[in-house]
């Protein structure tokens, strides 16, 4: 069924996690290339210039290599008759042709709703979440507020704007239950400008690393407890398929602040967090976090693919923490491990999730 269908994969973007993007669309086109699809390369620069990239695959890796050499600026044009298209030298306009596009785009600008929308209104197919859920996923103060209507636990939350006053800041930390406190972009996609407080004293440095990457930022209780992820796929209104649970393990008392797939094949020294798969929980903890991270990922609209990160405390409370809804893809990343646990090869997943885009089952 998947001979001839042309897959348009977009990476890079606009947001700090641009080179992850990167690295996760190089495993994805080394996946792909072993199934029977034709494939059109979508380059988004860091300025968020749209590139139809058509030269060697093995330059998206390297750095913004790509952008330098082959490419055609490509725009979107909405409607019926609408797509992507290339704007040719002479002035034209060209179709570049595709049945449905896989985006592996990390954080804001292309995880977060935007570039779903300009591709619904594209009328171009796409795997992973809708305009909605990847929106609502992206705001750590709307998913938690929308998973905690649905009765699941999550933790205390405040928000702060640029601007606010010390008064503010105080209420925000007694609402969460006093230091330490976890201070956070709303809106990142990762755990870039996230820094745990111990006292005042170390907040005003915070909120400074946090407000460079977004106006909102959320002020969070620090949960004690096992970090556990879920690999989920499918759609929210029907069966769902989870990988194997993993455990985040953090030496340094600190928190999950590397990602995993920036540092393979570095010093062991210099990571302050390793993975566990499967995660080292009672058979009664992982049966309460399989059913939690199925009810948020039908809480929060999700389909096509999230990973869905939990608190598991002392006392055996799950508790939500994130939704990525384009999580990492690399060889190292966490998703494909969890997939990979549990019998499933990346490529496989990929197909699965190309074929469903396309007949429109995935949402």
């Amino acid at each position: 069924m998947s001979q001839n269908l042309r897959v348009a994969v977009l990476f890079g973007g606009t947001s700090s996690e641009h080179d992850i993007s990167l690295r996760s669309a190089t495993n994805v086109l080394s996946e792909l290339s072993g199934l029977d699809y034709e494939l059109e390369l979508i380059g988004i620069t860091r300025e968020g210039t749209w590139l139809h990239y058509t030269g060697d695959v093995a330059d998206v890796c390297e750095g913004d290599a790509w952008a330098a050499h082959d490419v055609v600026p490509v725009v979107v044009v909405p409607g019926e008759e609408g797509g992507l298209f290339r704007h040719e030298s002479d002035g034209t306009l060209r179709r570049v042709a595709m049945d449905v596009a896989l985006p592996v785009l990390h954080g804001q600008g292309g995880e977060d709703g935007i570039t779903q929308a300009l591709l619904e209104s594209a009328r171009v197919p796409y795997v992973g979440c809708g305009v909605l859920s990847s929106a609502v996923c992206m705001d750590k103060d709307a998913s938690h507020r929308l998973a905690s209507a649905s009765g699941i636990r999550v933790p205390s939350c405040e928000v702060l704007y640029r601007g606010c006053s010390a008064d503010d800041v105080s209420a925000a930390v007694e609402a969460c239950g006093g230091y330490p406190v976890f201070v956070k972009p709303a809106r990142g996609g990762s755990s870039y400008g996230v820094s745990k407080v111990s006292d005042s004293g170390e907040m005003g440095r915070a909120l400074e690393i946090a407000f460079a990457l977004d106006p909102k930022v959320s002020v969070e209780e620090a949960i004690v407890g096992t970090e556990v992820g879920c690999a989920i796929i499918g759609d929210a209104s029907g069966e769902l398929e989870m990988g194997v649970v993993d455990e985040t393990v953090v030496t340094d008392g600190g928190f999950f602040h590397i990602h995993q797939d920036q540092t393979a094949g570095a010093d062991a020294s210099t990571m302050n967090s390793s993975l566990r798969c499967p995660a080292q929980i009672s058979d009664e903890e992982m049966a309460r976090v399989r059913e939690t991270g199925f009810a948020v990922y039908r809480a929060l609209y999700c389909s096509g693919f999230a990973r869905v990160d939990l608190f598991v405390t002392p006392e055996g409370e799950v508790i939500l923490n994130e939704v990525n809804t384009i999580p990492g893809l690399t060889r190292y990343s966490r998703f494909p491990e969890m997939m990979k646990a549990a019998g499933r090869d990346l490529a496989g997943v990929l197909d699965q999730l190309i074929l469903a885009a396309v007949a429109g089952t995935d949402r």
